[in-house]
């Protein structure tokens, strides 16, 4: 059985005046040891490099990706609003917010997409199957340690390629 990926949880206060006492109020950032943080870069630099020489990235994924931002989606959602405004037709915004949307990843399932919808597979689909499956985390607040416990959905916030694997399972 390879290592597992521990994680440290360490919640954090989204914001500095919320009430300490209210749990929706915390973020939880994932604290991974130097060396899976390392294999995480290695293997999210192979999957960039597969999806950009391939041409599978959607065209409208401004996040995480190279040479794309948050302005640029925003440039998009404007020019398509002007547009629209200056053709004469009714316009209207709809945002979402997915502030839970990394617990949602069933691990099953994400190697499955990264196979059929972007032709992962071999080597790097049992990576991805293996940073997913011997995953745990532990709860560190105050010099207190809760037991690990091992995941069964979702992805780590704090990791470097959860974002990336939550944009190719949606």
């Amino acid at each position: 059985m390879p290592l597992c990926y521990r994680a440290t949880i360490i919640p954090l206060l989204k914001r500095s005046g919320l009430d300490k006492e209210e749990m929706k109020n915390y973020c939880p950032i994932s604290n991974l040891p130097f060396i899976f943080k390392l294999i995480e870069k290695v293997l999210g630099r192979r999957i960039e490099e597969h999806l950009e020489h391939n041409d599978l990235n959607d065209i409208y994924q401004s996040t995480y990706r190279r040479g794309h931002s948050t302005e640029t989606v925003l440039l998009k959602v404007h020019s398509d609003i002007v547009e629209s405004l200056d053709e004469g037709s009714m316009t209207a915004l709809i945002m979402l917010d997915l502030s839970a949307a990394f617990d949602v990843i069933d691990h099953p399932i994400l190697p499955k997409r990264l196979e059929i919808s972007f032709g992962i597979k071999e080597k790097a689909s049992t990576w991805v199957k293996l940073y997913l499956v011997y995953r745990t985390q532990c709860v560190s607040v105050a010099n207190k340690t809760s037991p690990d416990v091992g995941l069964l959905f979702g992805v780590p916030k704090g990791s470097i390629l959860g974002p990336k694997n939550y944009c190719m399972y949606t």
